[in-house]
C-alpha cells in the first residue's frame, strides 16, 4: 500500500440511458432476475481504485457522484399511459446513494419516437467542470460507447 495517508477523492458519471439498460438487462433476461446496485457498485468502484491507486481501500472515498438521463415529461407519460412510480422508485433509490439527477426532456426524432439530446455534452461539460472544482483524484465514467472519448482525453491531459 501507498505510505500517503491522503484520501482518494472518486467522481462517478452514470449515462444513465446505458447504466438503465444493463440493470434491465440483469432484472428482466439475466438468471439473477435482479437490478444492479447502486449501493454495490460504488462499494467495487472503491474496491478498484483501491487496488489500481495502491491505496487502502478506506481512503477511498465517492466525494460526488451524478447521473444523467432523458426521460418524458410527465404529461407525456400520463398520455402514454406509463406509470411514473418505477421512475420515482429509482429516483429515491439514486438518492439515497448520494447520487445527483440530471434529466433533459426527451426530444421528438423524425419518423416518430422520442430521443435523448445534448444529455452527453451536459454530462462531459459537468464532468469535466467537477473534476477540475472539486480535484477528483479519480474520475469513473459508467458508459458503454464512444461518446466520451474527448472528455477522457482532455481530463488525461
Amino acid at each position: 500500500m501507498a505510505k500517503d495517508n491522503s484520501l482518494t477523492r472518486i467522481g462517478v458519471f452514470y449515462d444513465g440511458n446505458y447504466f438503465l439498460h444493463v440493470s434491465n438487462y440483469y432484472s428482466f433476461s439475466h438468471e439473477r432476475k435482479s437490478r444492479l446496485s447502486i449501493e454495490g457498485l460504488h462499494h467495487f468502484i472503491r474496491k478498484q481504485v483501491s487496488k489500481e491507486e495502491g491505496v487502502d481501500e478506506r481512503l477511498c472515498q465517492i466525494v460526488d457522484a451524478h447521473y444523467f438521463r432523458g426521460r418524458l415529461t410527465a404529461f407525456e407519460a400520463k398520455e402514454k399511459g406509463q406509470t411514473l412510480y418505477y421512475d420515482r422508485l429509482f429516483d429515491d433509490i439514486l438518492s439515497s446513494e448520494g447520487v445527483t439527477t440530471h434529466y433533459l426532456p426527451l426530444k421528438s426524432k423524425q419518423g416518430g419516437g422520442k430521443q435523448e439530446k445534448g444529455i452527453d455534452v451536459w454530462l462531459a461539460l459537468e464532468a469535466f467542470e467537477q473534476a477540475f472544482y472539486k480535484r477528483f483524484s479519480v474520475l469513473v465514467l459508467v458508459a458503454g460507447d464512444g461518446d466520451y472519448v474527448p472528455l477522457i482525453r482532455k481530463l488525461n491531459a
